[in-house]
């Protein structure tokens, strides 16, 4: 989808490139012809606008190139903190912690006999 919106752009600016390029050809014949500029001149006004238009559209591509690494770097984070939250939620839950068994009172100690000492 996204692959398509970018091609569909890229030909779209093509397309404008090539029709600019018609459009400027035109026009310089139009100068040659109306306003005695020599062809040398035409053609030096043309190759002027066809390289503008290409510095233009190398900045468009580097520009589109930089969103949409943006854009797959915010990705790439979303879907893992999604897929760290995700995790919590489904691994299985530790159990509480057992609490000791209460202590056994100890016997008492039975009371000696005494012995009589003579």
């Amino acid at each position: 989808m996204f692959q398509k919106i970018v091609n569909d752009a890229l030909n779209f600016g093509m397309g404008v490139t090539a029709t600019g390029k018609d459009k400027a050809e035109k026009l310089a014949k139009k100068l040659q012809d109306k306003c005695g500029v020599t062809k040398a001149e035409s053609e030096k006004m043309v190759k002027e606008m066809i390289s503008r238009g290409e510095k233009i559209r190398k900045q468009f591509e580097k520009d589109l190139l930089q969103t949409q690494e943006e854009l797959f770097d915010k990705l790439e984070k979303f879907a893992k903190a999604n897929k760290e939250s995700i995790q919590k939620k489904t691994s299985p839950k530790k159990p509480a912690p057992k609490k000791p068994a209460p202590k056994k009172a100890k016997p008492k100690a039975k009371a000696k006999p005494k012995t009589e000492s003579k």
